[in-house]
């Protein structure tokens, strides 16, 4: 490099130089706000552009520099009055100025001190270490112990690599004693004003989609959880080591910290998951729409579906391939009225946050159905969708295969796509997850499913039906719902055996827990499902009973169909392999 670029910039206030900058846009000149202190206007010129005259600017941007010289965020933009015929200073990688392999990296600044406040002169330094003075500073040394030191009129100077000539940070301050300065990061200049973020390189990151993501967290308040917390809740679960307590105060702060230390990776999107819980915290439904439209088009770009594979082989049937969408519901220890609801989608075999919110029970249903309406763009293609609901036990007798929009105005969400419900409780032991995928291996080889019947007319205990059923390899059948104390005793006892598949009515004419003549609906139920399941191979029990429901929502007979109120607790761990409880606390 011959010559000093033409973006280096000369910063005057009423005649007298303050100080420096640098061009970063046709029309912004990135400084100090020590530079230009209160002042609102500021003259700029540019001595690497001879030919063009000086130029007036408005001091567009202060960062949060209290006038002490250890207040951080010494950051100012300048707004040209009229935009330049100059290519803007271009940004080095982030850990680009740092010693590598044992050495250290030429850095040239370009600075403006007495006696050369019209042509100005260069300084030649070096970064000390990776290590950040208060998180905020690099240290600056002189590259070779003498020269020209970075003193009053190099503020607001680039701190540039002499090879590549691209920027890495900004000279703030001098120390004339110890005879070196202090740099803020180009790291460290994008928390003060996040618009640099656009510039600064980030692998996996395009322009583009960070601008975007700027723009609308520039848009939400103060979330109501802890910045730190939130972020914690995002990575977390992605195996990514999220900053030490404390450190993140600013949302933005908090976007920037993955845009620079979190590279996108097939299956480790942090920013995908962190804009996903945005929106379910802002008010503003529109706003939180396009953060979810954001997640999506971030997914959809880094996280593509890996290429269909051919359908594992057992005996000689193919097992049926899933593109599961996961509706959790959990209590909330807050409200009793209100509960923790999440919905995931898997693709590739790893699991996308669709969204999780804390919600009036009144509202579970649509804003489910809302999310189980995204989950759609995530999942996978090449399988045939599942819509599992993850449910506390006393809620597992909820009809959610019934559940629509509009009552009587559309048809059900158990018509238009399989759904079974799982208990929750039960996911989150893992000797029981480790029994039913063995159980797994032996049903795949069944072409049909016997059913095991639990009538209404017989004694049970629970700790014995628990145990009994540990060796039944088929669908358990109640002809009882789990209303009564005594019916959910057992059905919870064929959920700890554990019953891979447990199927029941959630309407019979039995008394509740109590005794029964056995000719009732509730054996009759039983009856005709035995019938129905007899030649249906277990791992296609889902699609079959989509049927089945479609045929009972049809039927126009004097009396209800038999299957009109029929509940399917189905679980293949293997199509849900992230088992754990939910990200936030209930509690929380």
């Amino acid at each position: 490099m011959t010559l000093s670029p033409a973006w280096h910039a000369r910063v005057e206030l009423d005649g007298v130089v303050a100080g420096s900058g640098f061009l970063v846009t046709a029309d912004s000149v990135l400084t100090c706000a020590h530079v230009v202190g209160a002042a609102d206007r500021a003259e700029v010129s540019f001595p690497g552009a001879p030919g063009l005259e000086r130029l007036t600017a408005t001091v567009a941007v202060r960062g949060s520099w209290a006038s002490g010289p250890l207040d951080r965020g010494d950051v100012a933009v300048l707004r040209l009055d009229r935009p330049v015929d100059i290519a803007p200073a271009a940004f080095a990688g982030l850990d680009e100025p740092y010693p590598a392999h044992g050495r250290a990296q030429r850095i040239v600044a370009y600075g403006f001190p007495d006696g050369y406040d019209q042509d100005g002169v260069q300084s030649e330094l070096r970064v000390t270490s990776h290590q950040l003075i208060q998180d905020e500073w690099a240290q600056l040394e002189s590259w070779s112990g003498y020269g020209q030191e970075p003193a009053h009129g190099f503020s607001g100077a680039a701190a540039m690599l002499e090879g590549s000539g691209t920027v890495v940070g900004m000279v703030t301050a001098h120390d004339p004693v110890g005879r070196n300065g202090r740099m803020l990061p180009a790291r460290v200049l994008v928390r003060h004003w996040p618009a640099l973020a656009d510039l600064v390189p980030t692998p996996g990151y395009p322009a583009a989609e960070k601008r975007r993501l700027r723009e609308l967290v520039e848009r939400i308040a103060a979330p109501d959880v802890p910045v730190d917390r939130l972020m914690r809740s995002a990575v977390s679960p992605l195996g990514i080591a999220p900053p030490p307590a404390g450190r993140l105060n600013e949302l933005w702060h908090a976007v920037w910290y993955l845009l620079s230390e979190a590279p996108p990776r097939r299956g480790a999107l942090p920013l995908a998951e962190l804009a996903v819980r945005l929106a379910d915290l802002v008010p503003d439904e529109g706003l939180g729409g396009e953060l979810r439209a954001w997640a999506r088009a971030h997914r959809a770009r880094h996280d593509a579906p890996a290429p269909a594979s051919a359908a594992r082989t057992v005996g000689q049937r193919e097992r049926r391939r899933w593109s599961p969408i996961l509706v959790e519901i959990e209590r909330s220890g807050a409200d009793r009225n209100v509960v923790l609801a999440e919905v995931s989608a898997y693709r590739g075999g790893g699991r996308l946050l669709v969204g999780e919110k804390h919600l009036p029970k009144s509202q579970v249903r649509s804003w489910v159905l809302d999310r189980i309406d995204e989950a759609f763009g995530e999942i996978d293609t090449d399988g045939r969708e599942l819509i599992a609901f993850s449910l506390p036990r006393d809620w597992l007798n909820q009809p959610v295969d019934r559940w629509t929009r509009r009552k009587d105005k559309e048809a059900p969400l158990g018509c238009h796509s399989p759904v079974v419900v799982m208990d929750h409780q039960r996911r989150a032991r893992e000797r029981l997850q480790f029994r039913l995928r063995r159980m797994w291996e032996d049903l795949d080889r069944q072409d049909g499913s016997s059913l095991h019947r639990i009538g209404c007319d017989g004694p049970h205990r629970p700790a014995r039906l628990s145990v009994l059923l540990q060796d039944v390899y088929a669908p358990v059948g109640f002809a009882r719902p789990p209303r009564a104390a005594r019916d959910r005793e057992l059905h919870g006892a064929a959920l700890d055996a554990p019953a891979p598949i447990v199927l029941w009515p959630r309407r019979t004419d039995c008394p509740p827990g109590g005794a029964c003549h056995g000719a009732c609906d509730g054996n009759g139920f039983l009856d005709r499902l035995a019938a129905y399941l007899s030649a249906l191979p277990p791992a296609d029990l889902p699609e079959r009973i989509l049927q089945l429901r479609k045929e009972a929502f049809l039927h126009e007979g004097p009396q209800p169909h038999w299957a009109a109120e029929l509940s399917l607790l189905w679980e293949d761990p293997r199509w849900f392999p992230e088992i754990r409880p939910l990200r936030r606390s209930p509690v929380g």
